[in-house]
């Protein structure tokens, strides 16, 4: 499925204003990624920026380690937690994004290299606003200010969607008794990219599976279905480019 995410802000009929939704437009129509995965139950899960930022902003090491987790996924959940930061640090020194702080430039440009990083990164105190009440006034305005930046909330919703994945993951592992014939894993994954590159990732353990050319077979489908929907959305949008292009003086 292609989502384009659109503010909510009412949109002004000054060219500038139309010309920066078309970019955030054309922005999150750049990929589309299309994933192929055997779940128990398909639940329709409702993005809530605030809830996604508190999950995973409270995830730590001891955090995960006190928790009922499974060890095999822990890991993967501390990672959600370090990509949360990065994302932050990275807007805090764009000078084109509405988060960007120039007295935090050169402390944050000093621990980019360790927060690219699996390992280290957790030694860095982190900058990220803690998602608490503060007072009466105040309560929660830095994370507010946060949550109304689309492109941090973009990467907040694609780490939420990890971890719903994790946590379903996590149940069934801890239900299962037959652990290596568990449900809820990505078994293909297409992306495609408005340049033309495409590429296909498959799950080793899709090769262990009887009904793998099924299921390489509705993978298949799914990419042609996914592409078709989304060259069509491209083509819309710029046919309004297009439109708008011809109104001008």
């Amino acid at each position: 499925f292609l989502v384009l995410l659109v503010s909510s802000q009412p949109i002004i009929s000054k060219l500038t204003d139309y010309q920066l939704l078309m970019h955030d437009l054309i922005e999150n129509m750049a990929a589309v990624e299309i994933s192929t995965s055997i779940v128990a139950e398909i639940i329709d899960e409702i993005f809530i920026p605030w809830e996604a930022y508190q999950a995973i902003y409270y995830l730590s090491r001891s955090y995960l380690e006190r928790s009922t987790i499974d060890r095999s996924l822990q890991p993967r959940y501390l990672q959600l937690r370090r990509q949360l930061e990065l994302a932050y640090c990275l807007s805090l020194v764009d000078r084109t994004s509405p988060l960007f702080d120039r007295t935090q430039v050169a402390e944050v440009k000093r621990d980019l290299p360790l927060l690219s990083h699996t390992d280290g990164w957790e030694t860095i105190p982190t900058r990220l606003p803690e998602p608490i009440f503060i007072s009466r006034d105040r309560s929660m305005s830095e994370v507010n200010r946060l949550l109304q930046e689309p492109q941090f909330v973009k990467v907040l919703r694609q780490l939420d969607k990890r971890r719903i994945a994790l946590d379903r993951r996590d149940r069934l592992l801890s239900s299962s008794t037959q652990q290596d014939n568990i449900t809820d894993t990505t078994y293909a994954q297409t992306s495609l990219q408005l340049d033309g590159k495409i590429t296909n990732c498959y799950c080793e353990a899709i090769l262990e599976r009887s009904d793998r050319e099924l299921l390489l077979r509705l993978h298949q489908q799914s990419t042609t279905t996914g592409e078709q929907q989304w060259r069509s959305s491209i083509e819309f949008m710029l046919s309004l480019i297009g439109k708008r292009r011809g109104k001008s003086p």
